[in-house]
């Protein structure tokens, strides 16, 4: 809660709230930091602890306060945990870490490749959230397979109620990117490595149309510098940076298609949204992307540039295959939910503490 959200961050806060409607006696433990202001946490029972931040409040302030506690049981909803407490549940979102270091800095790369392993098999449950993202679990931490749960994300809840207004007005939103409705491709996510967008850049360079593509996210600290400098000045493709949700809906329901082409995803959150929206997608090929999206998206290659430039060709020329692509993409979004997502985390929590 002391950090902006993006994919991780929304999961844990949205399964927090649901947690707190069934369970009144939980406490939400978090440093003596101030709560970033993209979260609602007026009716929420936070408790400031300890003097550090992050890893070493996680691993000294934290399970200090526990012990205090009578080793209270423990709901860790970020990748992360005390490494020497056992009382606890801890959700680990995916293994992009193993999978491809050199995707993150040194230092992080190397502190979670050393913790993951160690967390799960201290913990008394482990949660992810796809099938894909078990198989990563298993392969590389080697735990009992009957100890990591599959427990699916979705559409962040005000993301939902916004998208449902049916008199949002986005006129000022394109005019501020000198964008038309349905004249430009939508590219979010943070802007690291793993998410492609020199391929996809690459790719939508080699399109006959001069058609806007829009790159939404910002840089986090944890990953390495994706090198887009060269493609700052090009007047058809314009970085946002980071932006609210409010200016996100406008987006997705303005654009013509939104493309995901990230080379490797525990879940994938955006395609979800986009489909709320109305807005076709283009997603890759690989890890949990077929798992997530099913029938309701165009897959491409993404270490293929000429299969992501086809794609966006594909979508440019042919109404019909949109119409059919925004379909599908409402019935896909609909599968996933909040509430029984929290249904099935109260379940192996009433499990464990029983």
């Amino acid at each position: 809660m002391t950090q902006r959200q993006t994919g991780t961050q929304r999961n844990a806060y949205e399964l927090t709230i649901k947690l707190f409607e069934f369970y009144k006696d939980i406490i939400i433990l978090m440093p003596n930091a101030p709560v970033n202001e993209s979260y609602d946490v007026k009716n929420l029972p936070i408790k400031k602890i300890g003097f550090n931040k992050s890893a070493l409040w996680e691993q000294l302030d934290l399970p200090y306060f526990l012990i205090s506690k009578k080793h209270a049981f423990l709901v860790n909803l970020t990748n992360t945990a005390p490494v020497f407490y056992s009382n606890q549940l801890v959700s680990i979102m995916d293994m992009t870490v193993f999978i491809d270091s050199t995707w993150f800095n040194r230092r992080f790369a190397t502190y979670y490749r050393w913790l993951v392993p160690k967390i799960v098999k201290k913990s008394k449950i482990v949660v992810t959230i796809s099938e894909c993202s078990k198989r990563d679990i298993l392969k590389f931490t080697h735990v009992e397979e009957s100890k990591v749960k599959v427990i699916n994300c979705a559409v962040p809840s005000k993301f939902r109620s916004l998208a449902n207004d049916e008199y949002m007005d986005y006129k000022d939103l394109l005019f501020k990117y000198s964008i038309r409705e349905k004249q430009f491709f939508l590219a979010v996510s943070s802007l690291d490595p793993r998410k492609n967008f020199v391929n996809l850049i690459k790719g939508y360079q080699q399109l006959s149309t001069s058609v806007p593509l829009l790159i939404v996210g910002s840089k986090g600290k944890s990953f390495n510098d994706e090198n887009l400098n060269d493609y700052e000045h090009n007047q058809n493709i314009i970085f946002t940076g980071y932006i609210s949700d409010e200016e996100l809906v406008k987006l997705y329901k303005s654009a013509l298609c939104f493309v995901y082409p990230s080379l490797y995803e525990g879940f994938g959150i955006p395609p979800l949204e986009a489909m709320l929206c109305g807005c076709p997608t283009i997603v890759s090929n690989t890890s949990s992307m077929p798992e997530v999206c099913g029938d309701a998206s165009i897959y491409v290659d993404p270490m293929d540039i000429n299969s992501i430039t086809k794609a966006m060709n594909d979508v440019i020329g042919d109404d019909n295959l949109r119409k059919n692509l925004i379909e599908q993409g409402y019935k896909r979004v609909n599968k996933f939910d909040w509430s029984y997502s929290a249904q099935q985390l109260i379940k192996e929590i009433e499990i464990a503490i029983n």
